[in-house]
């Protein structure tokens, strides 16, 4: 289980500029470097509101028994982020850094829901294994 709280750790850092990559391509360096700010403080804030959203997957996982079950919060809290990240223009207009503050938000929502099921994914799992 540790192993899996440790992969939602780790892809949720990563997740923003993971997703800012593939624009590399086509949008130059300057569509990652965007995310970087001009220090350290505006990367450590822009990695504080990030994490509402990999914390919520991490505490999501201390319900679950099977390391399996933490696939449902993580692929239904990680998919809005990830393409938000990569859609989102910040040359385009002043007020479109805001929007790095609202995809964590965003995205408890899906955490809830595949919360749920994961919740239901591991009473089916134990369920089984039981018998």
């Amino acid at each position: 289980m540790n192993g899996a709280r440790a992969a939602v750790v780790a892809v949720g850092v990563l997740l923003p500029y993971a997703a800012r990559l593939p624009g590399v391509i086509t949008r130059g360096p300057d569509w990652l470097w965007s995310y970087f700010g001009n220090g350290i403080v505006a990367t450590l804030f822009f990695a504080g509101f990030n994490a509402i959203c990999w914390a919520s997957v991490l505490a999501a996982s201390y319900s679950y028994r099977n390391p399996r079950s933490v696939w449902f919060p993580a692929v239904c809290g990680f998919s809005l982020p990830a393409y938000l990240h990569a859609s989102v223009d910040l040359s385009s207009d002043p007020q479109a850094a805001i929007a790095l503050g609202l995809i964590p938000l965003l995205s408890l929502p899906l955490i809830l829901i595949g919360w749920l099921v994961g919740q239901w994914f591991d009473r089916r799992y134990l369920a089984q294994r039981d018998r």
